[in-house]
């Protein structure tokens, strides 16, 4: 008996001693392709490196709307005139405008916008034409572009004051001058 628990003894020796040694030799396995020398920024092309280095050049460039004025006061006109005008601007950016949208704060106020890339250093119009109608007194109207500048948005304005082409239209108008104007406390009016 003493034998045979000998003899186990001896096989459970050689199978630790075994299996230290697989890992040692999977351990080395493991390091020797760990340690290969090649080195992952030598397989860069310089041509895909210099590619690389123009995008992200190019992404910090945006190209910029100068415009004459961007704000147009119209004066005044009677209520139902049809008004237009133009914004001219100069792309004075390093690279290509492209308007994507132009959006106006009311349904009266309609824009034209050019659907080509503006190149740097190109000037073209945003035409805007403004219906007067239905629109008495004072009135202020925003024009929002969207294009590929830096805040991705430029504001211009329209301005008029419309004369009502009716008399109740300009008892009305009055009336709401005058509360403008603090002239009266607009709780002892009625407007109808």
């Amino acid at each position: 008996m003493l034998v045979a628990v000998l003899t186990l003894k001896n096989k459970l020796i050689n199978i630790v001693i075994m299996k230290k040694i697989m890992l040692l030799f999977s351990l080395t396995a493991f390091l020797m392709m760990a340690c290969n020398n090649d080195n992952p920024a030598s397989k860069i092309k310089d041509e895909n490196l210099k590619k690389a280095q123009q995008k992200r050049e190019e992404m910090n460039k945006f190209p910029k709307m100068a415009f004459e004025t961007k704000e147009i006061d119209f004066g005044t006109h009677n209520e139902g005139d049809i008004l237009d005008t133009v914004f001219k601007f100069t792309n004075t950016g390093e690279v290509p405008l492209v308007i994507t949208n132009v959006k106006t704060s009311c349904g009266c106020t309609t824009p034209y916008w050019p659907k080509k890339p503006i190149q740097p250093g190109e000037s073209d119009v945003i035409k805007v034409r403004f219906n007067t109608n239905h629109k008495p007194g004072k009135q202020t109207k925003t024009i929002t572009i969207h294009a590929n500048t830096k805040n991705l948005t430029e504001v211009v304005k329209i301005k008029s004051y419309n004369i009502p082409k009716d008399k109740k239209g300009k008892e009305k108008l009055d009336k709401i001058n005058k509360i403008l104007n603090n002239k009266i406390d607009p709780k002892q009016l009625k407007l109808k």
